[in-house]
């Protein structure tokens, strides 16, 4: 025995020092006012920023406003790693899965390329850098340009500033982040903040494998998962007596879809612990509210894989839009070699999973090319028009009565990629709120009601063939306004609050439909009180609108916007930033349920709020903490709008709550919190009533 183990021992040691295949590059640094600071990879200039205590939270109060100047700075990274640390081979490959931004390569003092498509891997051999070397170092360093510079220098001559870029184009674009594939909501939304941002925001590593063997799927996203029965899902788009339908089906019976658009989860979307949370938290609360679909919006990012596994494993669809949304594209060669790149390689990688269901061109292009008043703006010529409209059909595929297409960039993108030739539409949605066949033809995003102040009841008259946008704003409760704003700043008018509702007209929208609903607006509530009716205002206006298109037979299903905030704010989103259920979630579990009794939420539906008659709020309370926080609430008068909350506040839902009750009627809920594990003892809650607030009047 004694003899085998000797010579077993110098293959162990062999084993135990043989080098692998990949190597992770994850000590970097950037610099700042000429010192080196650690940098965490994957990540953000804005994170990193934070860490190092160089810069405040953008989410908190007004620090957003304080933080622009960061996005038109020009940020160095660098790195280093010996020889001797490399895998083996005769051929390396430094792979850089994800770079935010304009970024511009050096390797050993040579600049090697230019690169400014986010959603694009880039890699580059650099075996030829390590010859001759012993043990020395590979330097490696990125230099990340602002879309807004101006410099012309040598290195970054190769990385105009996107007006630059639009004047070598020579026809003005209504935004010009179109010219760099960035994710277009970090320069700001109606619901986010404006935080232009660069960075290595997925893995880089050096590996001895192939760049063949690089584009292989991946040893846990095989294709064998395809042995789904979600593969005989197909949608239906067929001209008939009213339109053109627009419906899904399996095994010849059609599927309601019931759901929700999906945005980032973060400003800064990193694949970290602490957005892995958010997307276990986020996409079990959908389930648990009946979802059945998700919409992944074209004006975010192609979402990590961990986001694909969850949907896989809890069995929701999902609609994925490429990442195109509200402008229109520059058709010249190197942008449409960059959007085939970024296409071919993202559905190769998001094609391995089985919950995708639908691939979308684009988010409202269409809508916007030809309803929002772009060529009155940019007074194109003839010529130029016609050259912009070819350049939607090149990309996504165009015609104006039509959402097929075999033959764009994406069309084929799918076709040679998707091995389950899941369809494609050129655009969502198909005809603009504006158009009388919104309501007849394709998928529809009614912005009547919103935008248009419309009241909620044209929702019933505007329910199209598949709803897969439309929806209405609420303030989050106090206890997450508190989180992002002090004290002195806690009134509807202060810079925070303003700072956090990034609608224009948002506020004014609220309180002219809360007045119709309820009688009351932001002038006559506490800020308090104003939050909590606002969420019962969303849930009874969106509610009323599922309600519709679930009554109607001629859709084929509802998406709202949206399910998710990306930051703290004031938005459309049925759950919070921190995973607080908002009114309209509970509302939306209800009527998602297989048994909502239809005709009874109509009856429902029959008398304002307003309008009703509010006794003095009556009721006992019992809580209960063996194993989980429990609360049994039983009626002693007709109450409305029942809201539990936990004091002191943890982020989390109860199973039910912003409940109406019958007098003698029992709520009983469990509360589920957003982080598992949290510690719940001592915790106690308050119930907050409508009827107090309209008692108040």
């Amino acid at each position: 025995m004694k003899r085998i183990a000797y010579l077993l021992l110098p293959l162990l040691l062999a084993a135990c020092t043989q080098r692998p295949d990949r190597v992770e590059l994850t000590d970097w640094q950037f610099e700042y006012h000429g010192q080196q600071y650690a940098a965490t990879v994957p990540g953000f200039i804005h994170t990193d920023l934070m860490a190092n205590g160089l810069i405040p939270d953008p989410y908190y109060g007004t620090n957003e406003d304080s933080v622009q100047w960061v996005g038109d700075s020009v940020w160095h990274y660098s790195t280093t790693i010996r020889k001797s640390e490399l895998p083996e081979g005769d051929t390396l490959w430094l792979v850089f899965e994800g770079l935010a931004g304009q970024a511009s390569i050096v390797i050993n003092g040579e600049i090697i390329d230019a690169m400014d498509n986010m959603f694009c891997q880039y890699i580059f051999p650099v075996s030829d850098f390590l010859l001759g070397l012993d043990d020395n170092m590979l330097k490696i360093g990125l230099t990340f340009w602002p879309v807004t510079n101006t410099r012309h220098d040598e290195e970054c001559e190769s990385l105009p500033s996107d007006s630059l870029k639009e004047s070598w184009y020579g026809i003005p674009l209504p935004d010009r982040r179109a010219f760099t594939r960035i994710a277009p909501y970090q320069q700001g939304w109606d619901w986010g903040p404006k935080l232009k941002t660069c960075g290595i925001w997925k893995r880089v590593y050096i590996t001895n494998k192939s760049q063949s063997e690089l584009k292989e799927p991946s040893e846990n996203n095989s294709f064998c998962s395809f042995s789904s029965d979600w593969n005989k899902i197909e949608l239906r788009q067929e001209r008939d007596s009213i339109g053109q339908s627009f419906a899904f089906y399996k095994d010849g019976k059609r599927i309601f879809m019931k759901g929700a658009n999906w945005i980032p989860v973060h400003s800064f979307p990193v694949d970290d612990s602490e957005n892995r949370a958010r997307y276990r938290s986020l996409l079990s609360s959908a389930k648990e509210a009946g979802f059945n679909m998700i919409r992944v919006w074209g004006g975010g990012i192609y979402e990590h894989d961990y986001f694909y596994d969850l949907c896989d494993s809890l069995g929701l669809m999902v609609w994925q839009d490429f990442n195109f949304s509200t402008m229109l594209y520059p058709d010249n060669k190197e942008m449409l070699e960059s959007i085939k790149q970024e296409a071919y390689e993202n559905v190769s990688r998001i094609a391995r999973h089985r919950c995708v269901v639908l691939w979308c061109g684009n988010n409202e292009v269409k809508n916007g090319w030809e309803d929002w008043g772009w060529q009155g703006v940019y007074n194109w010529t003839p010529e130029q028009r016609a050259r912009l409209e070819k350049a939607i059909d090149t990309i996504f595929g165009y015609s104006g009565n039509s959402n097929y297409s075999d033959n764009s960039i994406l069309a084929q993108a799918v076709r040679d990629c998707d091995p389950m030739q899941r369809p494609y539409i050129t655009t969502s949605p198909l005809y603009g709120w504006g158009h009388k066949e919104c309501t007849t033809h394709g998928d529809s995003h009614y912005w009547g009601v919103w935008w248009g102040e419309e009241p909620f009841e044209v929702y019933k008259e505007k329910t199209g063939r598949f709803m897969s946008e439309y929806g209405f704003q609420s303030y989050p409760m106090i206890s997450t306004i508190k989180r992002f704003c002090t004290d002195e700043q806690l009134s509807i008018d202060s810079p925070t609050l303003r700072n956090h509702q990034k609608h224009g007209r948002g506020r004014e929208i609220i309180d002219k439909a809360m007045m119709r609903y309820y009688g009351l607006d932001s002038r006559s509530l506490s800020l308090e009180d104003y939050a909590y009716m606002s969420q019962l205002l969303q849930a009874w206006g969106v509610g009323y609108g599922i309600l519709c298109h679930i009554a109607d037979p001629r859709c084929g299903g509802t998406l709202y916007w949206q399910l998710n905030d990306c930051w703290p704010v004031a938005s459309w989103s049925s759950i919070d930033y921190y995973g607080n259920w908002k009114a309209l979630h509970y509302r939306a579990k209800e009527l998602f349920a297989d048994d909502a009794d239809v005709e009874a939420w109509r009856e429902y539906y029959t008398v304002y709020p307003k309008e009703r008659r509010y006794a003095e709020a009556r009721y006992k309370v019992e809580t209960q903490q063996e194993g989980a926080l429990r609360v049994r609430i039983e009626a002693e008068s007709d109450l409305y709008g029942v809201y539990i909350e936990t004091e002191p506040h943890v982020d989390g839902h109860f199973t039910r709550n912003f409940a109406d009750l019958k007098k003698g009627e029992v709520m009983e809920a469990a509360f589920v919190p957003t982080k598992a594990g949290a510690d719940l003892a001592g915790v106690r809650v308050s119930v907050k009533t409508l009827n107090e607030v309209m008692r108040g009047r």
